[in-house]
């Protein structure tokens, strides 16, 4: 139902002439508005503002072209500018994203995955604080707060056009609510739901998706369905376009693809970080189509000094001192390094990761949860340390830019004796090209070897321990074991289309487990600080934990 005071209006009045709706997108920034390197800061959304101020005043006073501008989600969750966001209410600060797209002028935009990282009270605060447009999730339910600040829908008239756009999110790799309120339904029920509803007031009705461009996409996971499969389920009709994100996929850069128009409907997707922006011609007669779809790269496109100067550069100063924190210092290892963890760190033991899994024990057990070990998925780790060098809170932020929070998991002995030979399929093999597979490092309370086999699909975990003892003789004990939240979330590619693996891979996500608020990423800057910093004496050594033998022959 409208407001107090607001009146749809009745329908599209006699056109004497086609008008045209130029859409503008992106998605997927995860707070990439500025590239920030020893260098200095390379402007990102600055460039996009510019080509949006251009193109409004290229078609301010035409009555043929109404120029709009849409976000696809996951606005936070990758950069350093998420400090800025407090671990809640009472500690924020502003919201980077939020608050530039907003003095840029952006329409409207969708809650991404990532938007809950740090939950709903926090998202809900951040959207009162900084957000003037609208956004959108038609299927988040069960929160109060948050459903106060954001829409299943929304309406614009221009130009004399009704202009509806609907917004739905993956409910994949979303941190569950401690309080179980908030919750994302299924996208599919929505849309169908709300479709019939709001169809009728618009003229041309779009939705802004955050589900993934499909099933088979093996860039992120897809829960449910993604533009593709929404597509597929709509009558003819039903919308004119789906606007997507969340599997970062570049679609249509050399003009609209008619691979990506699936039952009638044009899909279009932006890549990521700012790669992009996107550009769609949806012209509007007796008849509604889309016309034109491009990709431009940020790149090519010049600074908006006068937004980078007012906008950027205050929020530049304004996380300088979180950046240069110096917390602690590097000993001098070649397994803490960039090269590293990009190129062994699932292929067995490691120093880094030893200390991350030893660390989570100690602040898990700090925090009052009595855990018995611990274990880290290698895809948490997105870098490297500056080995022998000072270490700062950018630093360690490049090495965990996700915001995992803490999530708790209970196994029985026999539980834990499958997941470890689960563990021995994803482990990197020899001459095999490496991708996320979710091999999972361990705290120092495991111990055990991985015999690689003469084929992928052989590899077997054996001689395991848990706090000396051998595995076989706890079978039915249960152990409660700290991890981050997106605990093998990245592997869902891997695991879908997995080679030469005729065993049932494990699915953690199916045993008990209990969510935390606490960030890992600061849980472990408190550790690194007080220890020093990531030094053998505070763990960061390999100590056996893990033996990796060599494949066999026959």
């Amino acid at each position: 139902m409208p407001a107090d005071g607001v009146q749809f209006p009745s329908g599209l009045l006699p056109l004497a002439h086609p008008v045209r709706i130029k859409l503008l997108h992106f998605n997927d920034l995860h707070g990439r508005i500025s590239g920030l390197s020893a260098e200095g800061p390379t402007p990102i959304f600055s460039r996009m503002v510019s080509w949006l101020a251009a193109t409004r005043a290229r078609y301010a006073d035409d009555p043929q072209v109404a120029v709009l501008a849409a976000s696809g989600g996951d606005e936070s969750g990758g950069a350093i500018f998420d400090a800025l966001l407090g671990s809640g209410p009472e500690t924020y600060q502003l919201h980077a994203g939020y608050r530039l797209y907003s003095q840029a002028g952006i329409d409207v935009g969708v809650l991404g995955n990532h938007d809950f990282d740090r939950g709903a009270a926090l998202l809900a605060h951040a959207i009162r604080q900084d957000v003037r447009f609208p956004l959108l999730a038609a299927n988040v339910s069960g929160d109060l707060g948050l459903s106060r600040y954001c829409y299943p829908a929304a309406l614009f008239v221009t130009k004399g056009v009704r202009v509806g756009f609907i917004g739905l999110i993956t409910p994949a790799e979303i941190h569950p609510e401690p309080d179980g309120r908030c919750c994302v339904t299924d996208p599919l029920e929505a849309a169908h739901n709300l479709i019939p509803a709001i169809r009728p007031l618009c003229d041309v009705l779009i939705v802004l998706s955050h589900l993934g461009y499909s099933l088979n996409q093996r860039s992120a996971a897809v829960r449910i369905a993604g533009d593709v499969e929404l597509a597929r389920s709509l009558l003819p009709g039903a919308v004119d376009l789906i606007v997507g994100g969340h599997t970062h996929s570049v679609l249509n850069e050399g003009g609209l693809s008619a691979e990506n128009i699936v039952n009638g409907i044009p899909i279009v997707q932006a890549g990521k970080f700012g790669q992009f922006v996107g550009e769609i011609d949806i012209t509007v007669d007796k008849a509604v189509a889309v016309t034109h779809a491009t990709l431009t790269a940020t790149t090519d496109l010049p600074v908006d000094a006068a937004f980078e100067r007012e906008h950027v550069q205050p929020l530049l100063e304004q996380v300088r001192p979180y950046r240069e924190r110096v917390i602690g210092r590097v000993a001098q290892d070649e397994d803490l390094g960039t090269d590293a963890v990009r190129n062994a760190f699932a292929s067995g033991e490691n120093a880094l990761a030893n200390f991350i899994a030893d660390a989570i024990v100690s602040q898990a057990r700090v925090a009052g949860y009595p855990v018995d070990f611990a274990m880290i998925d290698a895809s948490s780790v997105a870098g490297g340390l500056p080995i022998g060098h000072e270490l700062t809170f950018g630093d360690w932020f490049e090495v965990m830019p996700f915001a995992d929070t803490l999530r708790l998991f209970r196994l029985s002995g026999r539980q834990i004796f499958e997941l470890l030979q689960d563990n021995a399929l994803r482990v990197d093999r020899p001459n095999v090209p490496h991708t996320e597979r979710g091999f999972l490092h361990f705290s120092e309370q495991i111990r055990y070897t991985i015999g690689l086999g003469p084929t992928p699909g052989q590899a077997a975990a054996v001689d395991i321990t848990v706090n000396g003892q051998p595995i076989e003789d706890q079978p039915e004990r249960i152990f409660l074991i700290a991890c981050g939240s997106f605990v093998r979330g990245p592997a869902a590619p891997w695991e879908a289309s997995a080679q030469g693996i005729s065993r049932r891979l494990f699915d953690l996500q199916q045993a008990l487990q209990e969510c935390t608020q606490l960030c890992v990423r600061d849980l472990l800057v408190d550790f690194i600080t007080a220890y020093g910093g990531v030094l053998a004496e505070a763990g960061a050594r390999r100590d056996g934990r893990l033996r990796v033998l060599p494949p066999t022959t026959g």
